[in-house]
């Protein structure tokens, strides 16, 4: 029965891992979100407005920078506003945010039931009945990848708790 309690922390460890995964590549996403939709507000308004800037009389900026008049600098900036649109609207980094900070609700959820299952009174039928449905939970959820950096953060982050025993614990040696 120990084995298989320990096996479970080793699930818990995993759902734990996975769940802070899950919540920085949300974050990643919502960063993303904002960045491109304060920069393509920031341009157009700069384009609203462009209308009351003052033309450049100085011949450098006739010379070396005359992309910086008008008709040339209104349009290259509704082409980058275009861009960061595309970019929001072809790439959804809200949606995929939503998708993750879900994820991570999900195996919150498993979490606190392995939790549960752990530090309950157990016999040998009842935590073999918790462990086919906590796997079950676990099968049913239609997850998708983190970048590796989050997976790493997430890891770093259930290591540093230092309540898990070591990966894979609750198997025996193999040579």
């Amino acid at each position: 029965m120990e084995k298989k309690k320990t096996m479970l922390l080793d699930w818990m460890r995993k759902v734990h891992l996975l769940e802070y995964a899950h919540c920085y590549q949300s974050r990643y996403y919502t960063r993303i979100e904002r960045n491109i939709g304060i920069s393509a507000f920031v341009l157009s308004t700069l384009v609203a407005f462009a209308y009351k800037f003052p033309e450049i009389d100085n011949e450098f900026f006739k010379d070396y920078l005359f992309f910086l008049k008008k008709e040339y600098s209104l349009p290259l900036l509704l082409f980058v506003v275009a861009l960061f649109t595309g970019l929001q609207t072809f790439l959804k980094p809200n949606e995929k945010s939503e998708i993750h900070r879900k994820l991570g609700l999900e195996y919150e959820k498993i979490r606190h039931t392995i939790e549960i299952s752990i530090t309950k009174e157990n016999s040998e039928l009842n935590i073999d009945r918790d462990i086919i449905r906590i796997k079950k939970k676990m099968d049913s959820i239609d997850t998708i990848y983190v970048i590796n950096k989050y997976f790493n953060e997430g890891k770093d982050k259930v290591n540093s708790f230092k309540k898990y025993p070591k990966e894979l614990s609750f198997l025996e040696d193999i040579e």
